[in-house]
């Protein structure tokens, strides 16, 4: 199997579930270990997906134990989530375990792509045409990454990144609001 856009799809599911959870959702000892976790959790998958498998792991998946997985329901009750959001009243658990059933499949053929995602209920409510179709970014400089900073220092590089993000986006959004009031008269 190769890399797609749904690699990352199962990733952002499992740092949703994570932040939801307040715990790590597949704490595998090692990578057998961890699939072992997903299984217990999410069920074994369908017998399309095995099929697809390369023949050791096949034989490995099919030997183990099967699974029929939790609810997402069970796997996050409402208890994990806050009561209706003031500031989205449009947010509920119900979407949020919706979006995470459609991230947290197996089988990456049937998980849900990032265009469905970001239209989902869920994720809608900050979607923003202007920031999908905005520009790519510059090359990203790796050097300060390189370095050795301290928990401080990095703090502040964090602070001086956001606050540079900032004012360059109150500068665009400043002179978009100047362009538009002056377009309207």
């Amino acid at each position: 199997m190769n890399y797609t856009e749904s690699v990352d799809i199962w990733s952002v599911g499992c740092i949703l579930g994570e932040m939801i959870r307040g715990s790590v959702l597949f704490p595998g000892s090692d990578h057998i270990d961890q699939w072992n976790k997903i299984i217990e959790q999410l069920g074994t998958p369908h017998a399309e997906f095995m099929r697809r498998l390369q023949t050791t792991v096949r034989n490995y998946v099919e030997n183990r134990p099967r699974f029929a997985g939790y609810s997402f329901e069970r796997l996050f009750p409402d208890v994990l989530f806050p009561s209706d959001s003031s500031e989205h009243s449009r947010l509920k658990a119900s979407q949020a375990r919706d979006l995470l059933s459609k991230m947290l499949v197996i089988d990456p053929e049937r998980r849900i792509s990032v265009d469905e995602a970001l239209l989902h209920p869920y994720i809608n409510v900050w979607y923003d045409e202007s920031e999908v179709n905005a520009p790519t970014p510059g090359p990203y400089d790796h050097s300060v990454d390189e370095r050795e900073h301290t928990v401080d220092q990095w703090k502040e590089l964090i602070y001086s990144e956001v606050m540079e993000y900032e004012l360059s986006h109150s500068n665009e959004t400043l002179t978009n609001n100047t362009s538009n009031s002056l377009a309207q008269r």
